[in-house]
């Protein structure tokens, strides 16, 4: 049986909003609590923990977390603004669906 092309390679791919995070990350924790204010479903992934998770940051260049997926932007850091913008563009994109 082969796999379908769109089909996600790993579970959160197919949720569209994930935070990549580590230990210790203090940044991470400021995603984290933004996300959960504002009511956004999301799923964390620890880079530490998972080496699956860790390739997919590493593979679009980011050597550091925290790395956030809003649909189909990817955002370092925490940039609330950014965060604005691409939550808003993930919502209006839900709508036309």
């Amino acid at each position: 049986m082969s796999e379908h092309p769109s089909a996600p390679r790993h579970a959160h791919e197919a949720t569209a909003i994930v935070l990549y995070t580590q230990p210790h990350c203090t940044a991470c924790r400021s995603v984290e609590r933004y996300l959960t204010d504002r009511g956004v479903t999301f799923e964390v992934c620890d880079v530490f923990a998972d080496p699956v998770a860790l390739s997919e940051i590493e593979d679009r260049g980011y050597l550091t977390t925290p790395v956030t997926r809003i649909g189909t932007q990817w955002l370092a850091g925490f940039r609330p603004r950014e965060f604005d913008a691409a939550l808003a563009h993930l919502a209006r994109s839900a709508e036309q669906d």
